[in-house]
């Protein structure tokens, strides 16, 4: 299914000046295999910071090179069979491919179109095969895919559109704080065998991860039972004792911060019952979270 993203910035945008040269990719270049790099597998979802952009050329349309333009900016130079994978911050950016503009790269100089970009969403276009429409085609995960099969990551070209950045992954661990503190406590001295056991496997993942991951976030959460001043500082002094326990395993400073939401966020609700019964049902939310971030290998 093809469906409309993108949007003209103005009526009446002229190309009839472009001049159709031959650039510095040609179709010598497209029989050169050291300009692509893997086949295409599915890519993961985007994070919420981001958009994701996958942009491919089908097989045997055109031959030359299909330069793709980020706001204004040289994203890559798609030949045919080739595709690219970026991320965007979520709001209006101009995206468009033009076959064969040099030497006036048309695209550089004059976007005609924009689409917003929302955060979390991965966007699958497809380089037009008219070399008068400038404007990539929208298609749903599944058409697209089955397209992208056998097709291989455009490599050849330095991406330098600004605004087209590699895309991250965000890791999630959740731990019971019933298994890393003893009951209602928070210190260091009050992690249990097994919580130190556990944070103790989780520094060597990161450690073998170290040069991919660029943040580390832990994040604290109580269950909803008592005061939520005293929840608050309750899941934040734990968030802070894992960071600190991170560290003492060899994690780097700058990469762990710690926060708290309180009971803010549950992930049970248990309103009935006794105290003891909503005890027991709220362990789900007495937890601390990692969220591990960092750059994907295939962007």
């Amino acid at each position: 299914m093809v469906f409309s993203l993108f949007t003209p910035l103005h009526k009446g945008a002229s190309l009839s000046a472009l001049v159709v040269a031959l650039g510095f990719a040609s179709a010598a270049l497209a029989q050169n295999d050291s300009i692509y790099g893997n086949t295409y597998s599915p890519v993961p979802n985007a994070v919420p910071e981001q958009a994701q952009v996958v942009l491919y050329r089908a097989i045997g349309e055109g031959r030359e090179a299909n330069h793709v333009y980020v706001d204004g900016e040289l994203q890559s130079a798609l030949m045919p069979g080739g595709f690219t994978v970026f991320c965007l911050a979520p709001g209006r950016h101009s995206l468009e491919t033009y076959e064969g503009d040099a030497p006036l790269y048309a695209g550089k100089r004059n976007p005609n179109t924009y689409a917003e970009f929302t955060g979390g969403k991965s966007y699958f276009l497809k380089a037009s095969a008219s070399a008068t429409s400038k404007v990539p085609s929208a298609l749903v995960r599944s058409t697209a895919e089955q397209e992208l099969q056998g097709l291989r990551q455009q490599t050849h070209i330095l991406n330098r559109a600004s605004a087209a950045v590699p895309c991250q992954t965000a890791t999630k661990l959740s731990l019971r704080s019933d298994v890393l503190f003893n009951f209602g406590k928070s210190s260091y001295n009050d992690l249990t065998a097994q919580g130190h056991a556990e944070l103790n496997k989780i520094a060597q993942q990161i450690s073998s991860q170290t040069q991919s991951i660029e943040s580390i976030e832990v994040v604290g959460h109580a269950d909803p039972i008592g005061n939520a001043r005293a929840n608050q500082r309750l899941s934040l002094a734990r968030a802070e004792t894992v960071r600190r326990a991170l560290l003492e395993l060899g994690i780097q400073s700058d990469l762990v911060q710690a926060s708290g939401r309180g009971s803010s966020e549950p992930v049970v609700q248990c309103d009935s019952g006794s105290r003891k019964q909503r005890i027991a049902c709220n362990a789900p939310n007495r937890r601390v979270e990692l969220v591990i971030r960092g750059a994907r290998g295939d962007t």
